[in-house]
């Protein structure tokens, strides 16, 4: 129980290398050393490359948002509810606002499993899933519901 409620590195997409990869020397990670810094109204901005730009939204591929109209659970609860779901693979569940919580997947059998519910009651309160993007804007409603 503690392997998935812990989060040592889960939500960041950290994975130790292979034997082969360490023997081969081969190196995985992306150095980003083409930033464009600039400014806009006066406050630094930094631009991406859309390349870079879903790059780094690669470790949220299984991701949902969690949305909480009425009332929020601790965090501890809801990560026990997802615990009692007896999901395949590890899971993490963070704090996105007061209202809403990302739930972060490490598989695909899970996450069509979780989205296909499209709702839940959570220990009593009433939980909305909805599918996370790079350009979600929480405050507006998603288009997008499993097929």
């Amino acid at each position: 129980m503690a392997k998935k409620l812990l989060d040592p590195g889960f939500l960041a997409g950290k994975r130790s290398k292979s034997f082969k990869d360490v023997l081969s020397g081969s190196d995985e990670s992306k150095g980003f050393l083409d930033f464009r810094i600039s400014s806009i109204r006066g406050m630094p901005a930094l631009w991406f490359s859309e390349d870079e730009f879903l790059y780094l939204a690669k470790p949220f591929e299984f991701a949902l948002v969690g949305k909480f109209p009425l009332k929020r659970l601790a965090l501890d609860s809801i990560r026990r509810f997802f615990f009692n779901l007896k999901l395949a693979g590890d899971f993490s569940v963070t704090l996105l606002d007061q209202a809403n919580v990302l739930i972060k997947l490490s598989n695909d059998l899970d996450y069509a499993r979780v989205f296909a519910h499209r709702s839940y009651f959570v220990f009593g309160c009433f939980m909305k899933v909805i599918k996370w993007s790079p350009v979600l804007d929480l405050s507006e409603e998603s288009p997008i519901v499993p097929v």
